[in-house]
C-alpha cells in the first residue's frame, strides 16, 4: 500500500499553479454570479451580430469550414512549388507562403548579408522569375493565398504575377502581413526598414488595393512570434490592435475611407495550448474590436467591424524532447482556434522545434484539421462554449485587460515599439518569467521536466535538410536574371520608382508594381526608396544603377 500511494503522489498530485497559461488566476468554480453584470444583447449577441463574439458569421462552421493552409517555404522556389502542390494533393484548402529571413528582410539572395541564411526558414524570393516559379501551375484565381512577409515590394511582386498569368485582379483573394513594425518586435536582427518608408508603402497598398483588389487583405497585422517572445495572451491582441489602430489613422489621413480599411485588416495571432483562455481570446477580440471600429471611427458595416483572423498554432509550446508528443499539443491548440471561432487555421507540425518539416509530419499537421472537422462534432454549433460560466468571466476578464493595454500605449505604440519598449516587456519580463516557472517545475511540460526519458530512449526522427544544390539553383537563377534582363527597362522602373517616393503625396504601389514587372528586384526596389527617404543602401541589393 506504502508504494502505491507513493506512485499516487509521484504521478497524480494535485495541481498547484491554478491560473490560466497567462497568468490570469482560476477559481475552483464559476457560477451566475461572476457573469451577473454580462447582459446578453448588448455584452454577448448571437453569432454574426454585433459585438460578434460569437463569432462573425450566423451559423459559423455548419456554413463554411475555416480555411485549412499550412505554412510552406523551403530551400528554392522551386521545392516550395514542389510542397505546395503535395499539400493541395492532401486536402489544404488554402496556400501559405513564408520567405526566408533575407527575403523578409528585403535582402537580394546574391548579397553578402544573405549568405548561410538563404532558404534556411523560407522560400527565397527576390523578384518576379522566384514568385512566377513558385506560383507556377497553381490556382491563385481560384484559392485564398496568405504570404507571411512583411515588405510591401513582395506585394507588388505577387501581384505583377497574378497579372501576368492573366488573372482578373478584382477575383485576387488572400492576405499579407504587410505591417513594418512587426520588424522591430519580433526579428532577430536590427531592421532593415526605416519606419518613415515603410508607413508609407503599407498605406499606399492598402489605398491601391481597395480600388483595385477589394477581396484582398493587404495587412493581415501579427508580429510572426509575438506571443513566442513571451506575449500574454491579452498583450497579443492589444499590441496588434494598437498598430492596427495607427493604420486606420493614417489610412484615413491619405483621404481614406474607414469602411474599406476596417474591412480590409486581418491579424494573424497565435493559439496556445490553454483550451479556455485562448478560445476566450478570440471571443474577447471580437468585442474589442466591433466597439473600437464603432465608437472611435464610426463604421457600420459588418465587414469593418467583424475582426478576421488567421492562426497558427504556438510553436514555444513544443518540446524537442518526446518530440511526437507534440502531435497531441497541436491538436489541443487547433481545438481551441476552432472552439474560439477562427476564420483560418495552419497547425504546426510536431518536428518544427528540430526542422522544417516534412512531407510526413505536414500529412499528420493536416490530418489534425481535417478529423477535426469530420469526426469530432465542433463544427455542429456556433461557439458551443457560449453561455459557459468560466468562459463568459475570462472573456470579460480578458477584454478588460486588453483595454487596459490600449488606453496605455494608443498615443505612442510605434514609439514604444521603436524604442524596444514592448519588447523589454515581452522577454526581460514574460519570456524570463515563463523561463522560470519551467525550471522550477512550477508549470509542468511534460517530456521537458515532468515525466522524462533517457536521452537513449529518445527515438530517431528523419528532419528535412535543405539542399545545397536546391539554394545554389536559386542563387544561378538570380545571377542569369541579372544578365539577361533589360537593363534599361530596369533602370528606367527603378528611376520611377524613386521619384514616386520622392513626391510623399503620390501613391507609390503602382511604380512598385512597374519596378516587378521589369524584373527589379526587392532589394533594389527597398534600396531606391531608402534613397528618396534620406537613408543609405547598405545591406540591400547589389544595385546597378545608382541614381
Amino acid at each position: 500500500m506504502e508504494q502505491r500511494s507513493s506512485i499516487a503522489e509521484r504521478y497524480f498530485e494535485k495541481p498547484t499553479r491554478l491560473k490560466t497559461w497567462s497568468g490570469i488566476p482560476v477559481k475552483e468554480v464559476y457560477t451566475p454570479e461572476d457573469v451577473k453584470g454580462i447582459d446578453y444583447d448588448s455584452d454577448i449577441g448571437n453569432p454574426g451580430e454585433y459585438p460578434y463574439v460569437r463569432g462573425i458569421y450566423k451559423d459559423m462552421y455548419r456554413g463554411r469550414l475555416w480555411s485549412m493552409r499550412e505554412l510552406c517555404g523551403y530551400g528554392s522556389p522551386r521545392a516550395t512549388n514542389e510542397r505546395l502542390k503535395f499539400l493541395i494533393s492532401e486536402g489544404e484548402s488554402a496556400l501559405n507562403f513564408i520567405g526566408d529571413l533575407p527575403t523578409q528582410y528585403g535582402i537580394d539572395s546574391d548579397h553578402p548579408m544573405a549568405e548561410g541564411e538563404v532558404g534556411v526558414e523560407g522560400v527565397p524570393i527576390t523578384s518576379l522569375l522566384d514568385m512566377e516559379i513558385t506560383t507556377d501551375g497553381l490556382p491563385l484565381d481560384k484559392v485564398s493565398c496568405n504570404w507571411s512577409n512583411y515588405i510591401t515590394p513582395l506585394l507588388a511582386i505577387y501581384v505583377a504575377c497574378y497579372l501576368k498569368r492573366g488573372f482578373d485582379l478584382s477575383q485576387m483573394r488572400g492576405t499579407f502581413l504587410n505591417d513594418t513594425l512587426a520588424h522591430y518586435l519580433t526579428r532577430y536582427y536590427p531592421p532593415q526598414v526605416p519606419l518613415d518608408c515603410g508607413t508609407r508603402m503599407v498605406t499606399d497598398s492598402l489605398l491601391w488595393c481597395a480600388e483595385h483588389a477589394p477581396r484582398y487583405y493587404p495587412t493581415s497585422i501579427g508580429p510572426e512570434g509575438l506571443r513566442e517572445h513571451g506575449a500574454t495572451a491579452a498583450q497579443e491582441i492589444a499590441i496588434d490592435f494598437c498598430i492596427a489602430r495607427r493604420q486606420i489613422m493614417n489610412y484615413v489621413a491619405r483621404g481614406g475611407n474607414v469602411e474599406d480599411i476596417g474591412s480590409r485588416i486581418s491579424f494573424t495571432h497565435r493559439v496556445g495550448i490553454d483550451i479556455f483562455e485562448e478560445a476566450a481570446k478570440f471571443r474577447a477580440a471580437r468585442r474589442v474590436w466591433a466597439k473600437m471600429l464603432k465608437n472611435e471611427f464610426g463604421a457600420t458595416t459588418r465587414r469593418a467591424l467583424t475582426y478576421k483572423v488567421h492562426t497558427p498554432t504556438k510553436g514555444s509550446d513544443y518540446t524537442c524532447q518526446q518530440h511526437e508528443i507534440n502531435i497531441i499539443r497541436i491538436a489541443y491548440q487547433t481545438l481551441a482556434a476552432v472552439l474560439g471561432g477562427v476564420q483560418s487555421i495552419h497547425t504546426m507540425c510536431y518536428d518544427e522545434p528540430v526542422c522544417l518539416p516534412t512531407e510526413e509530419s505536414h500529412r499528420i499537421a493536416l490530418r489534425t484539421q481535417q478529423i477535426l472537422c469530420y469526426e469530432t462534432g465542433v463544427v455542429n454549433t456556433a461557439d458551443p462554449l457560449g453561455g459557459s460560466y468560466y468562459v463568459e468571466w475570462l472573456t470579460s476578464k480578458l477584454e478588460e485587460e486588453i483595454t487596459r493595454l490600449m488606453d496605455e500605449w494608443r498615443d505612442d505604440i510605434a514609439e514604444r515599439i521603436v524604442d524596444g519598449r514592448i519588447t523589454q516587456t515581452l522577454t526581460d519580463i514574460g519570456a524570463y518569467e515563463f523561463q522560470k516557472e519551467v525550471e522550477s517545475g512550477e508549470r509542468v511540460m511534460v517530456g521537458l521536466n515532468r515525466f522524462t526519458i533517457g536521452d537513449e530512449e529518445e527515438r530517431k526522427q528523419m528532419v528535412h535538410v535543405i539542399p545545397a544544390e536546391e539554394v545554389k539553383e536559386h542563387v544561378n537563377n538570380l545571377k542569369e536574371l541579372r544578365r539577361t534582363r533589360d537593363t534599361k527597362k530596369v533602370a528606367a522602373a527603378l528611376q520611377g520608382l524613386r521619384g514616386t517616393a520622392e513626391r510623399r503625396e503620390e501613391n507609390i504601389f503602382p511604380s512598385l508594381i512597374e519596378a516587378a514587372k521589369a524584373y527589379a528586384t526587392v532589394g533594389e526596389m527597398m534600396g531606391v526608396v531608402r534613397m528618396a527617404y534620406g537613408h543609405d543602401y547598405d545591406g540591400f541589393g547589389l544595385l546597378q544603377y545608382p541614381f
